[in-house]
């Protein structure tokens, strides 16, 4: 019988090989308290069970004597025997116990073009393959957010099972393929994963603390310092309940039946949007960085104004840094000459020009990218629409959204919404697939007298005669 032990953030797993029988009960009971006893602060247990062989009544009481201790206690990976014996005892009705997951051979599989950890199964099927380190809580969750995503109506490649590859967790997909995607396609799709709002509360966590820990992790390599910097970058960032990709990447857009779907969402979350472009351009190449991005952020902005979108640019490449220096950490322990040429890197990038960093990265509170959310589902077209609605779905009041439209856009709310739906009269009256009659009320209009008086005034003419002009 042999015991390793991984810990992190209070979670012990103890893996467990060979037979456990009464001769060996006692020697596991006393390697388990021995390991329990280095860590202060442990809080669930995991007892890896697959390379278990046997497990005897004497070992089953050790198992029950770390339950009463720990209620957060699993066992995991028991192969059909081990499964049975705590079936037959009992055991499974007070612990969690879960069978040993199948076993895929991937030689002769070839990896799928352009990523490193998704192998071609068979020729409907692929497996993605999962580094050393991440346990089967970490594959659970990465499922678990991909199902509460597709609810909400995200494009999401879905596991159907998980396997073992080897000593490394897998989840088998339906076959997806790497896809070139056009920046304009890629921006709306984004701009749609984006516009989807977070309860704060909710099942997501909150996107800007899971790049906090990524930046924590540099501290045995980069120093106390360079955290500091990182994390007063990140700060900048108002607080924003966008629904985020959190490891947004173009290797994490793959082809699914022709359609583009999200892959990878074990790092879902919910935060400020400049997290997951700041990130996807850190993945982008000297070439992407160019004129391909700037149609995304052309797209992805919208109606922005020229000015909005180079701010946005400008932040985003500044923020990308974060990920360009968590990337140290990202594959596991990083080489003496990995730290050495990041601490190198860090020093020209961010302390030579932290001044100047500082300065530029600036982030203007206003409602542009909410209006222009609301205006893309066309609300003006709903004639009980008002001020304090609009307050309503931006999470504000009254006083300020008047003070937006007359401060920043120029114009009373009133003038505003009459302009909208003034431009889709125009439109339904030019496209001549509407009676004349109901144009005014399709535009959102609920009197006739006022629709007339304020088209002659827009476009100096009756609507009937704009549609007779237009046909």
């Amino acid at each position: 019988m042999e015991l390793q032990t991984t810990y992190n953030d209070g979670l012990l797993t103890l893996a467990v090989a060979g037979r456990v029988d009464a001769a060996e009960a006692a020697n596991l009971q006393k390697d388990i308290l021995a390991q329990i006893s280095e860590y202060d602060d442990v809080e669930s247990i995991v007892i890896d069970a697959s390379q278990m062989s046997f497990i005897s009544s004497l070992g089953l009481r050790v198992i029950l004597m770390l339950k009463k201790k720990y209620d957060d206690l699993r066992v995991v990976g028991a192969n059909p025997d081990v499964y049975n014996v705590f079936t037959i005892t009992g055991f499974c009705k007070i612990i969690t116990v879960e069978k040993a997951l199948p076993n895929v051979d991937i030689e002769g599989c070839p990896l799928v073009e352009g990523r490193k950890d998704v192998y071609q199964l068979t020729e409907d099927t692929v497996v993605k393959v999962f580094a050393k380190g991440i346990t089967k809580a970490d594959v659970e969750k990465e499922v678990e957010m991909a199902k509460e995503v597709f609810v909400l109506g995200v494009p999401t490649a879905m596991a159907f099972d998980q396997v073992m590859v080897g000593d490394r967790y897998g989840l088998i997909y339906e076959s997806t393929q790497p896809m070139k995607i056009k920046a304009q396609a890629l921006g709306a799709m984004i701009r749609s994963l984006h516009e989807q709002k977070v309860e704060p509360d909710g099942v997501f966590p909150y996107g800007h603390a899971n790049v906090k820990k990524r930046i924590q992790s540099l501290k045995p390599y980069l120093g106390e310092d360079a955290v500091d910097s990182l994390v007063q970058m990140l700060s900048v960032l108002p607080e924003a309940t966008s629904l985020l990709h959190g490891n947004l990447t173009l290797d994490c857009i793959m082809k699914q039946n022709s359609e583009p779907v999200f892959t990878d969402m074990g790092g879902v979350g919910y935060g400020h949007p400049v997290i997951d472009l700041a990130h996807l351009y850190s993945s982008f190449s000297e070439e992407q960085r160019g004129d391909y991005f700037d149609e995304f952020l052309d797209e992805y902005y919208d109606l922005e104004s020229d000015e909005t979108i180079r701010r946005n640019r400008e932040n985003i490449v500044l923020l990308s840094m974060i990920s360009d220096f968590t990337s140290l950490t990202s594959n596991g322990e990083p080489s003496q000459e990995e730290v050495e040429s990041f601490k190198k890197s860090f020093q020209e990038r961010i302390v030579d020009h932290w001044d100047e960093i500082l300065s530029r990265l600036r982030f203007k509170m206003d409602f542009n990218e909410e209006i222009r959310r609301l205006e893309r589902k066309k609300f003006y077209l709903d004639g009980d629409v008002n001020i304090d609605w609009v307050a309503k779905e931006l999470g504000t009041n009254r006083h300020y959204v008047s003070d937006y439209f007359n401060k920043v856009l120029h114009t009373t709310f009133n003038d505003y919404i009459n302009n909208l739906r003034l431009e889709y009269a125009a439109q339904l009256l030019r496209e001549g697939r509407v009676a004349k009659s109901q144009v005014c009320y399709d535009a959102g209009f609920n009197n006739d007298h006022t629709f007339r008086r304020l088209f002659k005034q827009k476009f100096d003419c009756l609507p009937s005669q704009y549609a007779d002009a237009n046909k």
